[in-house]
């Protein structure tokens, strides 16, 4: 016997489905944060230890993801609230691998679940500084010199992958037709819509 979630379960503050059918709803509205009580704080620890165990001198994600660690995420993305708890839920049993198996049919559910561990474990200070990651910071860009990560072709790879975000309209993978591929295309693209821009009214 599985508990399964309903497929036309869907969010109180957007009305987006939050299980198989759809998306994680896109909002900044502030948002309750998941009281988890102690058998799905336990679940989750449990979780966060079999995604990222502690190896090669870095702390698990069990013991990373604090009280304090779950708040800072949630009140960063408080749409997670809802889906983390239906992943933590009784209903789909002790064992780890069958429940991650059984979510896979649930998949934002899942994935708020994995953007919860993987945000909070991320975002913590010591494990920044274990692996060398000072966080985002400003950098001079000079609008003249050309870019070593052009170079290196690092944006043509990420070109190439697609969108991978989900349009909150459909709460599906959005899709963009004729995407450019490599940055030369994205930039010869730009070019002529200049040029469109720019030509007067005949094209004289």
């Amino acid at each position: 016997m599985t508990d399964r979630m309903d497929t036309d379960t869907r969010t109180e503050v957007t009305g987006a489905p939050t299980d198989l059918t759809g998306g994680m709803p896109a909002t900044m509205e502030d948002g309750p944060r998941p009281l988890l009580d102690d058998g799905e704080r336990a679940t989750l620890a449990a979780i966060a230890d079999h995604f990222i165990p502690a190896a090669d001198g870095m702390p698990s994600a069990a013991e990373v993801l604090t009280d304090d660690r779950l708040a800072f995420v949630t009140r960063a993305r408080p749409d997670l609230a809802e889906p983390l708890k239906a992943a933590l839920r009784a209903g789909l049993g002790e064992d780890i691998s069958e429940r991650l198996t059984m979510l896979a049919d649930e998949p934002t559910n899942l994935a708020a679940l994995q953007l919860t561990i993987v945000g909070g474990y991320y975002t913590d200070g010591r494990v920044r500084e274990l692996i060398g990651y000072p966080g985002q910071m400003a950098l001079e860009l000079r609008s003249w010199e050309y870019p070593a990560y052009l170079e290196e072709g690092l944006i043509d790879a990420v070109l190439a992958r697609g969108p991978v975000w989900r349009d909150p309209s459909t709460g599906q993978r959005a899709v963009a037709p004729d995407a450019p591929h490599t940055y030369a295309e994205r930039y010869a693209a730009g070019e002529a819509a200049s040029r469109d821009v720019a030509a007067p009214e005949g094209g004289q």
